[in-house]
């Protein structure tokens, strides 16, 4: 009867001890994958002691300090410019001549004009002295004369105008208007012919982000680059600081001015300077990258890996903050391991949110 039963469900009991033994190591599998995963080291940084600047960075435009641009007080064609871009000139050295034959004419005739004006008036004087003449005749006199010699200045002024000198010491810059071109006069759109400017001082005039203004203060020491001279660090000094704002984007920006000596000859008009302004410094101080740091109602907190790999968190206090790492006043030692935070995908920051809802009423674990 046994036998029977035996030959019945062989097949049952065979097929059912395989499926269990199938379950078990496929549990087994999933349970030692997941704590392989859960055993994974977390990445981490040592405190280590560094020195570290408290920064504000700012971008601006390098413009020459004294730059004149160069036009005509009288309209004429030019007859000759004597400079060249980028040559070097010289307080009064003479730049530019205008066509002066109509103005010539005009000098020689306003000459016989106040020749004539002084003659007459010298013989009314000489008339009215002995009664030959009204002092009627000698107040005429007296006007002609001092409007022919009027009329000769301003004709002389004319002509003096139309030799161009250079006011200040500094470089042409940019190419010069040609001979024969016809230049106006004018107060508020004059004709530009050249362009003078003192390289030896420029100005860089950058716009500082109004959370960051009321740390500059004037005589202030700044570091600047340009992408012309990768590598190279310029100085400079705070000058200026403008209470007018500029808005650009939304965001309120002070103007700042900064004088820089040029000495070297190496910047030019128009190139687009980086300042960093140090407004802070802390040397051989502990420190962690910024990364490594979180925050919650209570304050800034780290997450420290203990001797025995078991992790905690740890209260800190925080100093001068600069690119990619803070100084850190309290709460660790120099070699301490502490856990970095990285990036988290859309799932783990899910499961974060979930395991932060059943850890609430909690207080944090100091070791």
């Amino acid at each position: 009867m046994q036998n029977l039963w035996w030959k019945a469900n062989k097949k049952r009991l065979l097929i059912g001890i395989f499926v269990l033994a199938a379950a078990g190591a496929g549990g087994y599998y999933f349970y030692s994958k997941s704590m392989a995963t859960s055993a994974e080291p977390q990445p981490s940084v040592q405190v280590e002691r560094r020195d570290i600047s408290s920064v504000v960075a700012a971008t601006g435009t390098i413009q020459p300090v004294n730059m004149v641009d160069i036009s005509s007080k009288i309209t004429a064609q030019i007859k000759e410019v004597k400079v060249k871009e980028n040559e070097r000139v010289t307080t009064g050295q003479v730049l530019v001549v205008l066509e002066d034959t109509g103005l010539q004419a005009q000098v020689t005739q306003a000459k016989e004009k106040l020749d004539n004006a002084a003659v007459k008036y010298q013989r009314t004087v000489r008339l009215n002295a002995i009664g030959g003449s009204s002092n009627e005749a000698l107040d005429n006199a007296s006007m002609d004369y001092n409007i022919a010699k009027a009329n000769y200045t301003e004709v002389i002024s004319k002509l003096n105008d139309t030799v161009i000198a250079a006011p200040i010491d500094g470089i042409v810059i940019g190419k010069p208007l040609s001979a024969g071109e016809l230049v106006a006069q004018g107060v508020n759109n004059p004709t530009v012919i050249l362009t003078v400017a003192d390289m030896s001082t420029m100005q860089i005039a950058a716009d500082v982000d109004q959370t960051d203004i009321g740390k500059i203060q004037l005589d202030q020491q700044v570091v600047f680059t340009v992408d012309a001279y990768p590598g190279k660090e310029f100085t400079g000094t705070v000058t200026t600081i403008s209470r007018k704002p500029t808005v650009s984007q939304n965001v309120t920006y002070y103007p700042v001015t900064i004088d820089v000596n040029n000495a070297e000859n190496l910047l030019n008009p128009g190139m687009v300077a980086r300042v960093s302004v140090t407004i802070s410094q802390s040397q051989n101080v502990l420190t962690l990258p910024l990364a490594a740091i979180r925050t919650d109602k209570t304050g800034k907190y780290v997450v420290v890996i203990g001797a025995n790999g078991q992790t905690g968190n740890v209260a800190i206090t925080t100093g001068n903050t600069g690119d990619d790492r803070v100084e850190i006043t309290s709460g660790l030692n120099e070699g301490d391991k502490v856990v970095v935070a990285q990036p988290k995908t859309q799932s783990q920051a899910g499961g974060a949110q979930q395991g932060s809802r059943q850890g609430v009423g909690g207080g944090r674990r100091m070791f």
